[in-house]
């Protein structure tokens, strides 16, 4: 198992990027916490220094925003600060569901910018300097819908795809160095601020789907120290990721249109 000192967690201020900075502080990894909202870092900052003691920086950024993302990619790589595990888990859902053809193009080339690319470019610029090192981990946050068609949310299955098979690929181009790429895919998850519905109609789920986020965010640490390549949290999803491999994929495409009311 690979331990890891310090880290630079994405979209820190709420959901599963929230549990990833509380476990890891809880095991004295000192973080790095970014997102658009200062005042919602600063409160769990000050939270995790309580709590644990862990070294907690804050770091305002909109990784949309050219000179936000040049700033944390400047962090990132600091030589005299070096950073040993990148939590790329800033993203924007689903929401609202709708089919590709109604929604606004401005809309979706966003959820490309901040699920695509500004990991692409926090993640090559961290191989920059862990590869070197012959030390570090990344950890993207990625979902099921990555596996599978999602109607009513086209453009964020896509980028989640992406975003596996980014991961995946890494791992294997970069396991030899000693740095470790883990992608952690997880399906609907409790996120403390209301569950997210993942593009689906308006129907009450049954209460083993969901996932608690600490224990997600938990999962996802020790499969990254473990140096695993893919982790689905729970037992359901695992099983269902399997059964689309297995079933014909045109029986998953219909069963989809049917799950998500399309």
């Amino acid at each position: 198992m690979v331990t890891y000192t310090s880290a630079l967690v994405t979209g820190a201020s709420s959901g599963i990027g929230q549990s990833l900075a509380r476990c890891l502080a809880a095991q004295g990894t000192g973080v790095v916490v970014v997102a658009r909202r200062g005042d919602r870092l600063e409160r769990l900052a000050e939270e995790l220094r309580g709590r644990s003691g862990a070294s907690v920086e804050v770091l305002a950024a909109d990784l949309c925003v050219p000179e936000d993302l040049a700033t944390v990619t400047k962090r990132l790589t600091d030589p005299d600060r070096p950073i040993d595990l990148l939590v790329n888990n800033a993203g924007a859902g689903s929401r609202p569901p709708r089919p590709l053809a109604d929604q606004p193009l401005d809309h979706e080339l966003g959820k490309v910018e901040l699920n695509v690319l500004a990991p692409l470019r926090l993640t090559h610029a961290a191989l920059s300097v862990m590869i070197p090192r012959r030390h570090g981990g990344i950890l993207n946050v990625s979902s099921i819908a990555g596996f599978l068609p999602q109607p009513q949310g086209a453009t964020y299955a896509a980028t989640k795809a992406f975003l596996t098979s980014m991961t995946e690929t890494v791992h294997c181009e970069a396991r030899k160095s000693g740095v470790h790429a883990t992608v952690v895919c997880p399906g609907f998850v409790r996120r403390g601020e209301g569950g997210a519905d993942g593009g689906m109609r308006s129907v009450r789920l049954p209460e083993f789907v969901w996932l608690d986020r600490d224990e997600v965010a938990r999962e996802a640490i020790r499969a990254v120290c473990a140096g695993k390549p893919v982790c689905i949290p729970g037992w359901q999803y695992r099983t269902a990721i399997t059964l689309s491999r297995v079933l014909p994929r045109v029986l998953s495409r219909r069963g989809f249109e049917r799950l998500w009311g399309h």
